[in-house]
């Protein structure tokens, strides 16, 4: 019997979220297969822990999805699930994977940086030829820090507020039509989820992914989108590096698809999109969780 430790927990901003991802597995886990124990992650010593046991990573946000962990177990020759370090690196900074789309021809929307040195300037062609903008922190996750702007006057305050959450801020040309999610297991994609967020901010934002009851989320059934969706979101996740498991999210203008960003360890509780997703795709969460462990092994 292998054992595994749920790594969970940290300082991110997503920390209540990562407890809950690591109750639902260690409650759901194979106990014929696997004997688990969670374990916060400012707790966690690596020079006293089981080298021969697996870790779950299940912490999202910093520490879980910006390579810190991946690189101490790595050096440790600790398995651990999901991608490596130079892979989580690459999807955590947003400035790097979006410029890693560009070179590789992934479909993503055009974006202008700001970086914390640099005031913003609005005759720049970028914004004289976009109307609708979304502004987001570099580094972070769950939407912390991320505002739609209909306005370019309220620009500055958006970069204000993602400046709280990363020095270095993006803005990015809004796809208003439609978003959408695929989740990615063992090299497959699974069942593409269109996202409809229902709450005032019209995006699917912290309160819409956690707290609305209102949110709702839907098998894609466009046969050409789906398969769309599926081919480019392996490719941006084949070109990141990434490995075992992830999710790719997607915003769509009522032509383009495009790529927001990849999620090395995306949301695990049972309601999470990525085991909505497994589960649309015939893989119960007991099963996926298995999947990603053995794969891990």
């Amino acid at each position: 019997m292998r054992d595994v430790i749920i790594l969970y927990g940290g300082d991110s901003v997503e920390n209540e979220i990562s407890q809950q991802s690591a109750q639902g597995i260690i409650k759901n886990i194979d106990q014929t297969k696997f004997s688990a124990t969670m374990q916060n992650i400012k707790e966690f010593d690596v020079e006293v822990t089981n080298k021969e046991a697996l870790i779950f990573i299940a912490v999202h946000g910093k520490d879980g999805e910006d390579g810190n962990t991946q690189k101490l177990l790595s050096r440790n020759n600790i398995r651990f699930t999901g991608s490596d370090e130079i892979s989580t690196k690459k999807c955590w900074d947003k400035i790097s994977s979006k410029i890693l789309m560009v070179e590789n021809e992934i479909p993503t929307p055009e974006f202008k940086v700001i970086t914390k040195k640099q005031k913003l300037d609005l005759k720049d062609e970028f914004f004289l030829k976009t109307k609708n903008f979304f502004v987001k922190p570099n580094n972070n996750g769950s939407s912390f820090g991320v505002s739609k702007v209909d306005h370019k006057k309220n620009l500055n305050e958006a970069i204000a507020e993602a400046r709280k959450y990363s020095k270095d801020v993006i803005i990015e040309k809004a796809y208003n039509s439609a978003e959408y999610t695929v989740g990615i297991l063992k090299g497959e994609a699974l069942q593409p989820l269109e996202i409809i967020a229902e709450d005032n901010k019209g995006f699917y934002n912290y309160e819409a992914k956690y707290l609305s009851k209102g949110t709702k989320k839907v098998e894609v059934v466009d046969k050409k989108i789906k398969e769309e969706l599926k081919n480019i979101a392996l490719k941006a996740f084949y070109k990141h590096g990434c490995q075992t498991w992830g999710r790719v999210d997607f915003v769509y203008d009522g032509e383009n698809l495009g790529v927001l960003e990849i999620n090395t360890v995306p949301g695990f509780t049972e309601k999470s999109l990525f085991p909505l997703a497994a589960k649309l795709s015939g893989i119960n969460y007991q099963e996926l969780i298995t999947n990603i462990i053995e794969d891990s092994i």
